[in-house]
């Protein structure tokens, strides 16, 4: 039997496979975009696999870079892997909306370095700060650019000095004050899920911060409720009314935990 004839059976093994254990693609679609990055390639992959058996459909988008590098290794690798397409470069904001989230299992300096300064020159950097102006959860595997990780230290990227190093960490940085989950590779699929999960909590969930009782009212029933609503509401010390049909944006939730703005939903 010859290699490409053997990959078929394969992906065919797979394919049965899978949907036994649970890729449905009940779950809803994340877009899942690859940068340049090579470090942690292989965990990437099986990161990417364990997505598809918890249940979600994926559509995927390479940098040009990661074309070149990998785009093929990456196919091969998830050959026979249902509910897993490709981004339509032509019709990227209807497969946004769509989208639950935004992932990135190999994050480059390239990548994180242009989200931190809102260029969005190509297809993976503008969908990655479009989902964070819609809202959605942004998960990105740090690896591939972090200067303090082990992978780039074994790849010899760690000699450098050290304004350098603390440039990437700074853009890192802001990456993740924009709404951007940085974590581990060996922890994409779990941060990928809990940021569901924290949506999935009620959103009149409060910090331990003590409520005023000189407080502002502000009205966003019905409406979404931004990161910039719950700044606001920080500023001029206000609680949030909100009603069961209102939107709470992800960071929007976190910010309101921390900042204690009260989401007091009417009955």
């Amino acid at each position: 039997m010859k290699d490409d004839q053997f990959q078929q059976v394969v992906a065919r093994v797979i394919e049965k496979l899978a949907s036994r254990m649970g890729a449905d693609g009940h779950r809803g679609t994340l877009i899942v975009v690859f940068s340049g990055a090579t470090v942690g390639f292989q965990e990437a992959i099986r990161q990417v696999r364990g997505l598809v058996l918890d249940g979600f459909r994926l559509k995927l988008t390479f940098s040009r870079g990661a074309q070149q590098i990998f785009g093929s290794a990456v196919r091969d690798e998830l050959a026979g892997f249902p509910n897993i397409g490709r981004v339509e470069p032509t019709k990227w904001l209807t497969d946004l909306t769509e989208a639950r989230a935004v992932v990135s299992p190999l994050l480059s300096v390239n990548t994180v370095s242009k989200v931190s300064l809102l260029i969005a020159d190509n297809l993976v950097t503008n969908l990655i700060l479009h989902a964070l102006f819609m809202g959605k959860p942004v998960v990105l595997a740090r690896n591939g650019a972090d200067p303090e990780g082990r992978g780039r230290k074994e790849l010899g990227f760690d000699k450098g000095n050290a304004s350098l190093a603390r440039a990437v960490s700074d853009r890192m940085r802001t990456a993740a004050e924009f709404g951007c989950r940085l974590t581990d590779i060996e922890r994409l699929g779990e941060t990928v899920r809990s940021a569901f999960q924290r949506e999935a909590q009620p959103i009149t969930e409060r910090s331990e911060h003590p409520v005023d009782p000189g407080l502002r009212t502000l009205n966003r029933r019905g409406k979404v409720v931004t990161a910039a609503d719950i700044r606001h509401a920080h500023r001029v010390r206000a609680e949030m009314r909100i009603s069961s049909s209102s939107v709470i944006t992800p960071l929007g939730r976190d910010l309101a935990l921390r900042y204690g703005v009260p989401l007091v939903e009417d009955e």
